[in-house]
């Protein structure tokens, strides 16, 4: 038991080194999380659906997809911003989470394109 304690420890110690060295950089997240009737919208529309949008804001985008579970799509541009989204199969429901990371300190292009992918998964399940 001690062991693990001690193991525990050290990369608790680890962790909080890279989170101190992270918190120095300046970056704004744009975060959300929606849960959808897989009936109106499955995870490969979802993945779709967003793809377009990251395209359609000049932004690069690769989708990756594990069928039947998840379909994530990530991109950016470099030196601006990155983001993140996953499109999970849970059941009868499609869960879209996206993440836009701009790096700067307020919100940039990364955080708008994460809201109109939001916006455009949100429609598209209508």
């Amino acid at each position: 038991m001690k062991a693990v304690t001690l193991s525990l420890a050290a990369l608790a110690s680890l962790g909080l080194s890279a989170a101190s060295r992270a918190a120095d950089q300046d970056f704004t997240l744009t975060y959300h999380v929606e849960r959808l009737p897989a009936a109106k919208l499955s995870i490969e529309t979802c993945g779709s659906v967003v793809s377009g949008v990251a395209q359609s804001a000049g932004l690069s985008a690769a989708l990756q997809s594990f069928p039947g579970q998840l379909v994530t799509v990530q991109g950016g541009t470099s030196g601006s911003g990155a983001f993140v989204v996953q499109c999970i199969a849970v059941d009868a429901t499609t869960v879209a989470v996206v993440q836009g990371f701009d790096y700067r300190s307020t919100k940039g292009p990364l955080g708008d394109a994460a809201d109109q992918m939001i916006a455009a998964v949100k429609a598209q399940a209508q």
